[in-house]
């Protein structure tokens, strides 16, 4: 045996000790006086036992709790109970005047009214043989008789008498001793301890705990409750923090519910008014416990099963991982795109631990009793009725997913909103936009519009986005120089490719105006307004330097002698607006 030294409670602080020496002491005292009241029963039962088993008029059963009436019957007899111990049992009635249930009735109300008469000594209770009878009586009175038909086994009439007027005594004198004064004060002092040692207990139960709790959210500030498997996390310092906390309160409750399981029925033992009910509460409890663990150990056989079925499960689900993370692979299996890879393993899984859940319900234990198959009901009424839209965002979800409609981190537009894809779950898709703001499209409502993805092109080819924009100028300008202006413009563009080249195309020869489109690669979709900014104010600088005005006529008219619509930094110094020239001469 190792010696215990003051290190091997270094983790209980110093004020706790004293308290948990005392708890430790006041329960082995509680637990020694019920060893040692056990003893005094079992001796008693010993004693009692010695006229025989319950096939005869007279038998000694354990302590019963209760002074109520006592169950019997024909066959095992009716009992004899007094305090709550039941001292032998009836079994044949006589004739004519009383059965035997009416004797035993008889003869319990007459030994409470000897018992609580102090005139009445035990050692008056004693035997009178008369004819063919055995007569018990207690002060000259009448308890019951023996007759030939009562004897047991092979001890005579008389020898059947002597034993039940000797455990009569006995009973008696132990009834009045627990009544005593000595008695109630010992009862007081042990129900007074008890009572403290219960106190004591709970407190450094609840100092213990609060310490515990404090422990475990220093420990979830700091990150150092991270629970991880093979380089993945599986919960993070928070959860794992909730997770620990849960079960530290839990057990909290359950030792409080012990102790006070403990507690009370002790306490009640002490006085023999209550003790009935102490031990009627502890038989219950105690039953329940029992009949709680005999199902426990009932139920092992399909725990084993659920556990088997748990086991073969994950396992299962990591044979799946295993082939699609090979399927991933796009240097062998090209048509499977590895932005599939986690989807398909959470769908996988999702599938495997719901036909693993319906195969190991039938294990369950109530899994076939009217509650639980009424509760099955209501919550599959309930998941039908409110769920319609929750499975169609699902599958919507899902179809996003294996048609490739965007990623993670892509610029897109759907329907009028236009931004980048921060979140892609089953139910919903979020955006945010150029102006920050966070917008969430339940994924019916995406799948039912036109989704456009400006960063595919460029991440799935050597491609890239094409921006384009429209500038509509007048007839009276070259069109090789406004191609050769707005093509600068774009290579002046932060973001805009040189390789390939910006190119114009006139898209439109209108009434009053030619209409220029600008189209220039980028491989930045995500900065598509900015780039766009940028590009209309090289378009204006540029077409200013060479003396083009931005204008888009839709009528002809003759310049009334106005400043140009151009800049004054980009008009020569000696710029003079002109004026109106009329010529009257006449041909």
């Amino acid at each position: 045996m190792v010696p215990l030294s003051e290190r091997h409670f270094a983790f209980i602080p110093k004020r706790f000790r004293l308290g948990l020496v005392l708890c430790v002491v006041v329960f082995s005292v509680i637990l020694q006086v019920t060893s040692l009241q056990a003893q005094v029963n079992t001796s008693a039962e010993n004693l009692n036992l010695a006229l025989g088993d319950q096939s005869a008029l007279i038998s000694q059963s354990r302590p019963q709790p209760g002074d109520t009436q006592i169950e019997g019957n024909k066959i095992d007899g009716f009992p004899v109970v007094l305090d709550g111990r039941t001292l032998f049992r009836v079994r044949e009635g006589m004739p004519g005047i009383a059965s035997a249930s009416e004797r035993a009735d008889i003869l319990n109300e007459r030994l409470k009214e000897i018992a609580r008469d102090s005139t009445v000594t035990a050692d008056s209770i004693q035997v009178v043989e008369q004819d063919n009878l055995s007569v018990v009586q207690a002060g000259g009175e009448v308890l019951f008789t023996i007759r030939e038909e009562d004897r047991f086994g092979n001890r005579s009439r008389q020898q059947t008498a002597e034993k039940a007027a000797q455990i009569i005594q006995s009973a008696i004198a132990q009834y009045r001793e627990e009544r005593s004064t000595k008695q109630l004060i010992i009862g007081i002092v042990w129900a007074t301890l008890g009572t403290l040692g219960f106190i004591l207990f709970v407190g450094l139960l609840q100092r213990i705990i609060s310490k515990a709790l404090i422990r475990v959210r220093a420990a979830r500030r700091v990150d150092a409750l991270d629970l991880n498997y093979h380089g993945s996390q599986l919960l993070d310092s928070k959860a794992v923090s909730y997770l620990l906390e849960g079960l530290i309160k839990l057990l909290r409750v359950g030792i409080i519910l012990g102790a006070i399981f403990l507690y009370i029925p002790f306490f009640l033992s002490q006085f023999p008014i209550t003790r009935s009910l102490g031990n009627s509460v502890f038989n219950d409890i105690g039953q329940k416990v029992e009949d709680l663990v005999t199902s426990f150990v009932h139920y092992i056989p399909s725990l084993a099963i659920i556990l088997i079925i748990g086991f073969v499960t994950y396992y299962v689900i990591g044979f799946a991982n295993l082939v699609i993370l090979e399927l991933g692979r796009s240097n062998i299996y090209p048509w499977f795109y590895p932005e599939w890879i986690q989807p398909t393993k959470r769908l996988t899984a999702f599938i495997i631990v719901a036909i693993a859940c319906i195969v190991a319900s039938s294990y369950i234990p109530g899994i076939n009793s009217p509650a639980f198959q009424g509760i099955s009901i209501f919550l599959g009424a309930l998941l039908t009725i409110g769920s319609s839209s929750a499975v169609s965002n699902t599958i919507s979800g899902i179809i996003l997913i294996y048609t490739r409609s965007f990623q993670l981190g892509d610029y897109i537009r759907i329907g009028e909103i236009v931004g980048e894809v921060r979140e892609k779950s089953l139910f919903v898709t979020r955006i945010i936009t150029p102006k920050k703001e966070v917008i969430t499209i339940p994924n019916t409502a995406v799948l039912n519009s036109n989704v456009v993805n400006y960063s595919v092109i460029s991440r799935e080819s050597t491609s890239h986005l094409l921006l384009h924009t429209t500038v509509t100028l007048g007839y009276d300008l070259p069109w090789k120089k406004v191609h050769e202006t707005l093509v600068k413009a774009a290579l002046a563009t932060s973001s805009i490719l040189s390789d390939p080249e910006p190119f114009v195309l006139q898209t439109g020869l209108n009434d009053f105006n030619v209409s220029y489109e600008l189209n220039a690669y980028t491989d930045l979709p995500i900065l598509m307004p900015r780039i766009y900014s940028e590009l209309h104010q090289n378009i204006q600088d540029y077409c200013n330097r060479v003396g083009i005005e931005i204008l888009s006529p839709h009528f002809s008219a003759l310049r009334d002698g106005n400043h140009s619509t151009i800049p004054a930094d980009y008009l020569p110094e000696d710029y003079v607006s002109s004026g109106f020239q009329i010529d009257n001469s006449k041909p």
